[in-house]
């Protein structure tokens, strides 16, 4: 230990911290929030534009899916009432069979 500073004695210790920034940090930390900026700017657009793309796309999907189950649920009546005539037909009795009259051979000459 030094004379000066007794272990009885409390001596403020005071640090001057030096906070100054240099020039080419400050430089570098605003171009790179510049370039984040301007990129997420762009990338933004490009979203944007791939959505509208999407959504009419979708839309032009759920048309077509429209159309065909329409066509399908037309498609299904038409098969029912099909299979309604085979059951129908098939539950019938059979008509009876008309006699069949034989007629006499005749020699021809």
């Amino acid at each position: 230990m030094s004379q000066e500073s007794q272990p009885g004695d409390l001596q403020r210790v005071s640090r001057i911290v030096d906070v100054r920034i240099p020039l080419w940090g400050l430089l570098c930390a605003l171009g790179t929030a510049a370039f984040f900026l301007i990129s997420m700017y762009f990338t933004t657009n490009q979203t944007a534009r791939d959505v509208a793309e999407l959504q009419i796309t979708v839309k032009a999907g759920n048309t077509q899916v429209t159309t065909l189950a329409g066509e399908q649920a037309l498609l299904r009546f038409r098969m029912d009432n099909l299979e309604g005539d085979m059951r129908a037909v098939k539950t019938q009795t059979a008509p009876v069979a008309a006699p069949v009259y034989q007629t006499p051979n005749r020699r021809t000459p």
